[in-house]
């Protein structure tokens, strides 16, 4: 079972987007404006409504995530029920917090589960020094992870963007649903 919870809903309910440059500005607009408090608590009440569906039969649930949803995934990383984190090129894990407040990369030793964050080397929102302290900040922790690098841009996994990067995509989706299989 997957469900997706709008991470927008606060800002901008009902809201979808394309990839426009004028879509993707409007995107970061209502980016802004969320709170990791808020996305902790739509995420958790999430879960908390997964559980009580008659054919959900577990405690233990995996997150996915892309761009924003790549951090936001980093986040949810923190909740005790995630077991499985797969994060896809999430900008400003080591730089900041949505909403404000120290960076997320700082709430990396609540991290109970496996995660895997999947970069492109030649991302220009996300350094490879940005993803070195990741690793290292996972390593330190002794967190579950992998980190795998791309010889790719930023959006490499969808099919959408110029950035698309077939082979890559392919590689890490292997790797994401290795991920889900052993952990949930």
């Amino acid at each position: 079972m997957a469900i997706a919870p709008s991470i927008y809903q606060r800002q901008a309910p009902g809201f979808e987007v394309g990839y426009t440059e004028a879509d993707l500005e409007l995107g970061c607009k209502y980016q802004e404006q969320t709170k990791a408090s808020e996305l902790l608590s739509d995420i958790q009440a999430t879960i908390n409504y997964l559980k009580t569906l008659p054919n959900v039969k577990t405690d233990k649930f995996g997150c996915i995530g892309f761009c924003f949803g790549g951090h936001v995934s980093y986040l949810a990383a923190t909740l005790p029920e995630i077991q499985a984190t797969a994060s896809f090129y999430g900008a400003g894990i080591t730089t900041g917090t949505p909403g404000g407040g120290h960076p997320t990369i700082t709430l990396t030793p609540k991290i109970s589960g496996t995660i895997y964050c999947f970069f492109g080397t030649q991302d220009p929102l996300i350094s490879i020094e940005q993803v070195d302290k990741i690793q290292a900040e996972l390593q330190k922790n002794q967190i579950k992870h992998r980190v795998f690098r791309y010889q790719a841009g930023h959006g490499f996994f969808c099919d959408h963007r110029s950035s698309y990067n077939a082979e890559a995509a392919a590689d890490a989706w292997t790797h994401t649903k290795q991920l889900f299989s052993q952990e949930l």
